[in-house]
């Protein structure tokens, strides 16, 4: 993941747009499946979840599979007993964060820029999805209801100052929730997160919590 990877080791200046700084959907979802390996090792130490892959989301979203294929790939029955959902999404370039609170029956949406106006410009993608939770991945666990639960956008989370650091923000925003619901870190903080996370990829595991 060599090319990958490089964009982890480059500081954005200010405002800058280059293309160079943007972390690819490869380095996301392999960082949420490290998130999903370490509380599988620690359960104790951490809520149990599940992570979605980015790019089946997106042959969603295109068209290029159909709800029942999704459901076929995903093997429903490892997601039960399962406390959170996490899902990262690339719309448009932007990285956003789709949480599933199984527990408390809320669906949160996380967008580090909120001036990004995904939900209003591009509506449609991230409605489809709910629709694949509500309608057909929820009841298959038993969650007939999951129609009537509340669509939350959170606004007490940590936003991004620039415009390239929305996958960092993202990733960040999954580690926290398999702590609990407390978003600790701020925009400054990006340069050691895109470290960090370059070193938690290249060991293949995640720093645990003491």
């Amino acid at each position: 993941m060599g090319n990958e990877l490089a964009p982890l080791f480059m500081v954005p200046q200010d405002d800058e747009t280059r293309e160079e700084y943007y972390i690819n959907d490869s380095v996301v979802n392999v960082f949420f499946e490290l998130l999903k390996k370490r509380s599988d090792k620690f359960p104790n130490a951490y809520i149990n979840h599940y992570s979605f892959s980015s790019h089946l989301v997106t042959q969603l979203i295109e068209g290029f599979k159909s709800e029942h294929e999704v459901l076929a790939w995903l093997k429903v029955e490892k997601l039960r007993g399962v406390h959170k959902m996490l899902l990262p999404l690339c719309i448009s370039s932007h990285w956003v964060l789709l949480y599933v609170d199984i527990k408390e029956k809320i669906f949160s949406w996380l967008d580090p820029n909120p001036s990004s106006q995904i939900l209003s410009f591009h509506f449609e993608k991230p409605v489809k999805v709910l629709q694949c939770f509500k309608s057909f991945l929820l009841p298959k666990l038993g969650y007939s209801d999951a129609n009537e639960w509340p669509f939350v956008v959170r606004n007490d989370i940590p936003k991004q100052k620039n415009s390239v650091d929305c996958a960092v923000f993202v990733m960040k925003y999954g580690d926290c929730l398999t702590h609990g619901e407390c978003f600790p870190f701020k925009q400054e903080d990006m340069v050691h997160f895109r470290r960090r996370i370059f070193l938690d990829i290249y060991r293949g595991r995640l720093h645990r919590k003491k």
